[in-house]
């Protein structure tokens, strides 16, 4: 809840500043201002360099864990297996291949799909709200329709068709070009 505050914070203060020409990110509209001194769009640069390197291996180690996991590369494997000096060193390599791998993707996603808001924007609206609100509700219904109040049910309906058609505006929204969302 801290970090969504924070963040929505950061948007109010950032559309004071720079009202309906703010970008998507605040840096870049005081990268754009020629009256703020140089220094600090110089300290703005070498702290956005900064945050890729220490976020990525943060963002990475969930999928990292994972291709360790379906290799049969766990860590804690080593410990009570039967492994030579050889095979350890081994599947260290194996793990370092793998995190280096990971990272390309990633960049090569990144190289790939430049607004990968879009795509982030369609995951949240349609996938999240599918999987996690709408799959959810209808199950419930399915299941226990018959044996819950009616104003149970009726929340539950409610709650279904809102979230539908919010899934629904998302998504579409997440496919409008960005000229037309800047002119609303």
């Amino acid at each position: 809840m801290g970090e969504y505050s924070l963040d929505c914070t950061m948007a109010i203060l950032g559309w004071l500043m720079f009202g309906n020409m703010i970008r998507d990110e605040v840096t870049a509209n005081v990268l754009r201002i020629k009256e703020y001194p140089q220094f600090l769009s110089l300290c703005i640069i070498v702290f956005i360099a900064i945050i890729p390197i220490t976020k990525v291996p943060l963002n990475c180690r969930p999928l990292v864990a994972t291709m360790e996991f379906l290799c049969g590369l766990e860590p804690h494997t080593e410990l009570n297996g039967d492994y030579t000096e050889r095979t350890i060193f081994i599947r260290k390599l194996l793990r370092v291949l793998i995190r280096i791998f990971v990272v390309a993707v990633i960049v090569v996603m990144a190289i790939a799909f430049p607004s990968f808001d879009r795509i982030m924007a369609l995951m949240g609206s349609a996938l999240c709200f599918t999987i996690c609100i709408i799959l959810p509700l209808a199950f419930y219904l399915k299941i226990f329709g018959k044996e819950i109040s009616w104003r149970e049910r009726l929340l539950d309906w409610s709650l279904l068709v809102i979230s539908s058609v919010l899934a629904v505006i998302g998504t579409v929204w997440a496919f409008l070009p960005h000229e037309l969302l800047m002119s609303l």
